[in-house]
């Protein structure tokens, strides 16, 4: 019988960007597609009838998509938990407790051995501590410290396209009880095309963000990754929900983990994962 747990120190802060064109490309995008929204529900809502209910719609609806805009930049510029690379020694990890008949993997890209729940991803070239997938929509890996970030990227995502969809709906309606008198801006075959577009938009990313959001709890509440799930690894005692939750959102449950602008507590404090005896 044996326990070990390996456990990396805090690495430096550091700008990490991810040199894909394909996620570039689709980062690129994503932000195009949050103007657009932003765009179209300034010219088709809020500036044709500025009542305070409209305002206050629009004020909430402006503040998601710059939550999501921030969830977006953090998840795709912080280091998802990359390995050193060439840490061949044991003695780069922190070993809290004997180690006889440890499986030490080793990963023969990185020329450094591979910690517990640690995978390669062939995009970054780099082995990433947890790591759940690679998105390319965040030109990223979500990993050990920065899934909390596209947990929020999702959650603020899907809220701002169902809102969305709600103010282009209801404004619809009570235009066509006017016979659309007052409620054009410019051209009415192009205002049909902008709320068209606008409701096809949050329609498709609603649901795509939140089965990705869903997707992400589940995980989180198994303390399970998707490659682990994929591949039916395991072998490391597993928290309380509670504890997986406060490891990926940071601490105790308080409105800051809500907030892109807060680190989880993996990240400030350096996770460790403890084997099965």
């Amino acid at each position: 019988m044996f326990q070990i747990c390996f456990r990396f120190l805090k690495s430096e802060e550091k700008l990490w960007c991810v040199r894909d064109a394909c996620g570039i490309g689709c980062a690129v995008a994503t932000y195009i597609l949050l103007l657009f929204g932003q765009v179209a529900i300034t010219l088709t809502v809020l500036l044709p009838y500025p009542t305070a209910w409209t305002l206050f719609q629009y004020i909430v609806f402006s503040c998601l998509v710059f939550l999501a805009a921030c969830a977006h930049v953090r998840t795709m510029l912080t280091d998802p938990g990359t390995v050193p690379k060439g840490v061949s020694e044991f003695s780069a990890l922190q070993d809290c407790e004997e180690t006889d008949n440890a499986v030490i993997k080793h990963c023969h890209k990185c020329n450094s051995i591979k910690p517990m729940r640690a995978h390669h991803c062939s995009v970054c070239k780099r082995c990433i501590r947890k790591m759940d997938h690679h998105c390319p929509w965040v030109n990223n890996c979500v990993g050990e410290n920065n899934q909390k970030y596209f947990v929020l990227f999702t959650l603020y995502i899907c809220s701002l396209s169902i809102m969305a969809i709600y103010m282009v709906i209801s404004r619809a309606y009570t235009c066509s009880l006017q016979h659309w008198q007052g409620c054009l801006l410019f051209n009415a075959g192009a205002v049909y095309v902008l709320m068209i577009l606008v409701t096809m938009e949050g329609f498709l990313f609603s649901l795509f963000c939140f089965a990705m959001f869903m997707t992400q709890i589940c995980g989180i509440v198994s303390d399970e990754t998707g490659i682990e799930k994929m591949k039916a690894e395991g072998g490391w005692q597993k928290k309380s929900i509670y504890g997986n939750f406060q490891q990926v959102c940071g601490g105790r449950i308080t409105w800051l983990w809500l907030s892109p602008f807060t680190l989880s507590h993996g990240r400030r404090k350096g996770t460790f994962y403890r084997l099965l005896p």
